[in-house]
């Protein structure tokens, strides 16, 4: 019987790597798992006691791997002084670099918050200069307001509001004006001594003049506004020129923001 080693009961050079040593390179699919330790010949065990030392010719099958081919053999890493950096192809100090970064940091906010500004303009909320004295005090000359364009979209106009209109027909002037809003379409207004009167009751504004004219009770036509300027007596408004058609208001005067020292809300 052919000698065996350590016990495994496996003949050596049976093709087969013995299985009670979990040491022992295995075959699988008749390639190698494992690599086989030195000294293994043509994958079939290792060498018996004393083979080493008869002169045996070493194995000339190559060693099996799990494909035909052996593995790619892999380039040694590259010397890290032998690497090379790329030198940038731009520096901050370029003027290719400092256009860019004007354009990007400067241009597109600015003509961002330019859209913004006309859009809010045209949509929202429009500045409007006083350039003269009718609804003083409560706004002085040269005073800057914003008028909100889209609260009457929410709801109606209502008696005692600040607001820009058109000026209606026959009137020889094309900028906005400002008034108060005193009679609504079915109101009766009346002016006499000293006082406005709407519906028969004293409607009194804090902020304005003493009226020292007198106007008879006239009913507001439908879809007319009566309005007045709070410098009563030193404004152009429906006690002279009649009324305001409905579709030539602009907005609402909200807020005065200029000069910075009268910032403040009127009051609607």
């Amino acid at each position: 019987m052919a000698e065996t080693e350590s016990g495994s009961g496996a003949p050596k050079g049976s093709g087969e790597s013995p299985r009670d040593d979990p040491l022992s390179p295995r075959l699988k699919h008749d390639r190698w798992v494992t690599m086989p330790p030195e000294g293994w010949g043509a994958g079939i065990g290792p060498a018996a006691p004393g083979e080493a030392d008869s002169g045996a010719a070493p194995a000339t099958e190559p060693a099996r791997y799990w494909s035909d081919e052996p593995p790619a053999a892999i380039a040694p890493a590259e010397p890290e002084d032998s690497r090379r950096v790329k030198p940038a192809t731009k520096t901050p100090s370029t003027p290719v670099y400092i256009t860019r970064r004007a354009f990007r940091d400067v241009i597109i906010p600015l003509a961002i918050a330019f859209g913004v500004a006309m859009f809010a303009q045209a949509t929202v909320a429009k500045p409007y200069q006083i350039p003269s004295g009718s609804m003083l005090p409560t706004i002085q000359l040269q005073d800057r307001i914003l008028a909100n364009r889209v609260i009457y979209r929410f709801h109606q106009v209502e008696r005692g509001d600040v607001v820009v209109f058109t000026p209606p027909a026959g009137l020889e002037q094309d900028i906005p004006y400002v008034k108060r809003v005193i009679g609504l379409p079915g109101d009766t207004v009346e002016v006499r001594g000293g006082h406005t009167y709407v519906n028969g009751l004293d409607f009194p504004v804090p902020e304005a003049t003493t009226p020292t004219y007198t106007r008879e009770p006239h009913v507001v036509p439908d879809g007319m506004m009566f309005v007045l300027g709070d410098n009563r007596n030193e404004s152009s408004d429906s006690h002279i020129w009649g009324y305001v058609p409905e579709d030539n208001i602009i907005g609402r005067a909200d807020v005065i923001y200029w000069p910075p020292h009268d910032f403040h809300l009127l009051g609607n």
